[in-house]
């Protein structure tokens, strides 16, 4: 039985979030059948366009597969899930925020990230991330490469957040901007020197909060220009 629908929220959105917690909680595997829309319907006691509306935001999400035809109905997505998170906590579709506005979001949160990491740094946490940035620069003349390692250093940074709900955040939104700029053509790229403000950043973790860290965070997070190349 299906549990009352909570006020103020959409009927569809909370019968997406029923169903997907149904799915993790049966432990369904991709591929697997789930129903017919019809079956949902019922299910649920709702109309036809909340059911519609329903399976959409739940594949928007990579979390089903609407299949048509005979033998067709609702399925555990086959793909991975890259960004469920972003649109359940942030309610938005990726094909519908561009990568700039994705980074004002991220550069928001960055200081938070970096506070807390370098509050809670160890001494291997600086290696780790040390180790990145040397990775990097020598990188600098393979920009796809270099960009998967500057997604690792960010990831690496805000593993160090012991804020949960911050970090899972940050992390969604560093996962979508990696996806938009995942094949995408980099026009302006100055390697060098993105690689020494990394680098900056993490001796700034390292030597803790204070002046050098804020210094280190406004030099890494101005918002660029629009239609400049990718930055991270």
């Amino acid at each position: 039985m299906s549990t009352p629908l909570p006020p103020r929220v959409s009927r569809a959105a909370s019968v997406a979030r029923e169903l997907e917690s149904t799915i993790h909680a049966g432990g369904q595997g991709p591929g697997e059948r789930i129903a017919t829309k019809e079956e949902l319907r019922v299910r649920f006691g709702v109309a036809v366009a909340t059911i519609n509306e329903a399976v959409r935001l739940l594949e928007t999400r990579g979390v089903i597969e609407a299949r048509p035809g005979p033998g067709g109905g609702i399925f555990v997505a086959r793909s991975p899930v890259r960004i469920a998170l972003m649109h359940t906590v942030l309610g938005f579709p990726i094909e519908s925020t561009g990568y700039r506005d994705y980074l004002v979001v991220r550069d928001a949160l960055e200081p938070l990230i970096c506070r807390d990491a370098a509050a809670r740094h160890a001494a291997d946490d600086i290696a780790a991330l040390s180790a990145i940035v040397d990775r990097m620069e020598h990188s600098v003349a393979d920009p796809p490469a270099y960009f998967l390692l500057n997604w690792e250093l960010h990831r690496r940074i805000a593993g160090m957040s012991a804020n949960a709900p911050l970090r899972s955040i940050y992390l969604a939104l560093v996962e979508s901007l990696e996806a938009i700029v995942e094949g995408a053509e980099i026009d302006v790229f100055e390697g060098p020197v993105q690689v020494a403000i990394h680098r900056e950043l993490v001796a700034a973790i390292a030597a803790g909060p204070g002046a050098r860290l804020e210094a280190a965070i406004t030099a890494h997070t101005p918002l660029p220009p629009p239609m400049e190349g990718a930055r991270g």
